[in-house]
């Protein structure tokens, strides 16, 4: 009988701000979605709808430059779509198109993609084909001797990426159901020997190694002696004495009285 087909789900996966592509309990730049969107480009061209005056698209090539606060999009070419003189939505296609938010606290958020999305109203960018988004991470090592940082990465790939600019929520997923995501966490670092570094806190000495002298003319304890333990176990009984021999009696010779 031949093995049933596995059957995968589309790979996806919800990712909280604190948890994996965050510092601690950080959120990206609250003041971002507040800031006006500027576009810069080699070429511009805009059309207005003709059936309604407050809705047009803008078309923009060449070096394609998107700021907002802290958000940076470069890309090749971009779409824009404005309704009701807002500017609702944009596609920016690139190779790859690249993204940089920078969180209120931690290292910035980097992603890159081929095309990608921006729904303004929703705070959303998508990454879509060969997405990736990443963030450098300073972990504190060394604990009780000297603390440094050190540099890790926080890694999601995948053909689809959902950020949100907002809250750094994620959601990530496979183009089919056979495709997978993946998701990499930097290893925690430590110092090698850290707990045996002369001076660390409860360091412990190699076995068989001398102690250290102390400082001249320390006093030093008295060594401890140990004496055997006293025997207290009752004496044994003394054996009763012998008795003594009778005397030996007197011998009779003939002739004498």
């Amino acid at each position: 009988m031949s093995p049933k087909p596995r059957n995968h789900k589309p790979a996806a996966a919800l990712l909280c701000a604190c948890g994996l592509l965050a510092a601690g309990s950080a959120w990206a730049l609250k003041s971002d979605k507040n800031q006006p969107i500027n576009i810069h480009a080699d070429h511009a061209e805009f059309k207005t709808d003709p059936k309604n005056a407050n809705n047009g698209t803008g078309v923009y090539t060449g070096h394609v430059v998107i700021t907002q606060g802290s958000i940076e999009i470069d890309g090749n070419r971009a779409v824009f779509h404005v309704v009701n003189n807002d500017l609702d939505s944009a596609e920016v296609y690139g190779d790859p198109v690249t993204f940089t938010q920078q969180p209120d606290t931690g290292e910035p958020m980097h992603g890159q993609s081929q095309e990608l999305t921006y729904d303004v109203p929703r705070n959303e960018v998508t990454l879509i084909t060969s997405a990736k988004l990443t963030q450098t991470v300073l972990s504190a090592i060394g604990k009780g001797v000297s603390k440094t940082n050190t540099p890790g990465l926080r890694l999601v790939t995948a053909d689809h990426i959902l950020y949100n600019t907002d809250t750094q929520h994620v959601v990530a997923k496979g183009a089919s159901q056979d495709e997978r995501v993946h998701i990499s966490f930097p290893p925690k670092s430590t110092i090698p020997g850290a707990s045996t570094a002369p001076g660390a806190k409860g360091a412990k000495a190699a076995p068989g190694a001398a102690t250290p002298a102390g400082p001249a003319g320390a006093k030093r304890p008295a060594p401890m002696v140990l004496t055997p333990r006293p025997n207290t176990a009752p004496a044994p009984a003394s054996a009763p004495p012998a008795a003594s021999a009778p005397p030996p009696a007197a011998s009779t010779q003939a002739g004498h009285p």
